[in-house]
């Protein structure tokens, strides 16, 4: 399914396929990217997103789906999470890599993310709840609100504008560079990761932002 363009000036389409686990957070994530920076004067093109679907599954499973929904097709990006899920992780990577698909993983969740549009957020976690506790606060949730439920995630997106993602942007890249001191895990074709907190979200929005043309300092 495709997500549209709300601006009336069109350009012509930058169309990706996307695979990625939820369709609640992200999924809804990727239509508010899209949203906002569709209304950008100074783009080049549209961003227009088609889902690889279904949702769910272990990481390898998003990957999986991706190149299969992106045959034929140039432009193509996966994001999952760790998860606690070391090896299936480590074999998405690779897939990836090997098909020569963009990646937006998170370790551990993609409340990460999420957290850092709204606030500097760099713990080391146990777990992937300490995330969901965080999301909740920084986005004003109750203690047991249900943070996958599609209101809730409508409710957060409603709270992201494009000078959020910015921002996350530059937070992305602080962890990156605060990983390059420390020890790099690597997958069994080679490719590297770090513990918790990593993420290249930040490196994929990049990316299809200089797609559309558009410029993040």
């Amino acid at each position: 399914m495709l997500n549209r363009p709300n601006s009336n000036k069109r350009r012509p389409q930058f169309l990706c396929i996307i695979g990625c686990e939820g369709q609640n957070q992200e999924r809804m994530y990727f239509d508010k990217v899209a949203e906002l920076v569709n209304c950008i004067e100074e783009r080049t093109h549209d961003l227009v997103f088609d889902y690889a679907e279904p949702y769910g599954g272990d990481p390898k499973c998003v990957v999986e789906r991706t190149i299969e929904k992106s045959i034929g097709k140039e432009n193509k990006v996966s994001v999952f999470d760790y998860d606690g899920k070391k090896e299936k992780y480590e074999e998405a990577i690779d897939l990836a890599k090997e098909n020569k698909i963009e990646l937006g993983y998170s370790n551990y969740s993609f409340d990460l993310w999420l957290i850092l549009h709204k606030e500097d957020y760099f713990e080391v976690v146990q777990n992937q709840n300490d995330y969901a506790d965080k999301l909740r606060q920084v986005y004003g949730f109750s203690a047991d609100t249900k943070i996958k439920k599609q209101e809730i995630v409508r409710k957060m997106m409603d709270q992201i504008e494009l000078s959020d993602i910015k921002i996350a942007i530059q937070r992305g890249k602080k962890i990156s560079k605060d990983n390059q001191d420390k020890v790099q895990n690597k997958t069994p074709e080679g490719n590297g990761y770090y513990n918790n907190p990593d993420t290249q979200m930040h490196i994929l929005l990049q990316f299809l932002f200089a797609k559309i043309g558009i410029k993040i300092e």
